[in-house]
């Protein structure tokens, strides 16, 4: 698992924003992989996520411009695709925060479908994507885990032929 070199921009988890419509932010980390015949871009931001997959541009961050909290459930046709998203914040208390917060550098940690990063003198805020190909399409998956408030926000998106 990376560790940025920024510290970790610590909001809520419903100052997160949805887009579809951001262009390309410059990450904190990146990694471009091929799957089902796409290149994917996965990029880590200072609060978020973005994934670059064809013409769909995911962004989940907090944005100047765009309010949260995150659509619990989204479907959308996106250039011949049949995109969905759901969103769920999970608030835990300090130790089973901890414990998931363990679980997931755990699961996230040496994989190469996942871009995943710590953040520098906080163990316990750390965000990672996750990508695979399924039956026609894309999934990916992604966790932010916020230690202030105790909460991890949980992100599963795809991409299907429509």
């Amino acid at each position: 698992m990376l560790e940025l070199a920024r510290p970790h921009a610590d909001v809520r988890a419903d100052a997160l924003a949805f887009t579809l419509d951001e262009p390309g932010r410059e990450p904190q980390a990146q990694r471009v992989r091929r799957v089902a015949g796409m290149e994917v871009d996965l990029r880590l931001l200072g609060s978020g996520h973005q994934v670059l997959a064809g013409t769909v541009v995911e962004t989940v961050a907090q944005l100047d411009d765009l309010d949260g909290p995150l659509p619990y459930q989204l479907r959308r046709e996106v250039s011949g695709w049949s995109y969905g998203f759901t969103a769920d914040v999970y608030r835990r208390d300090y130790a089973d925060f901890t414990r998931a917060v363990d679980f997931l550098r755990r699961y996230l940690s040496g994989r190469d479908d996942t871009l995943a990063a710590g953040f520098p003198g906080q163990p316990d805020a750390l965000s990672g994507v996750m990508i695979r190909q399924v039956r026609r399409g894309l999934e990916w998956r992604a966790w932010h885990t916020f230690p202030v408030t105790r909460q991890i926000v949980s992100t599963r998106s795809r991409m299907l032929i429509g």
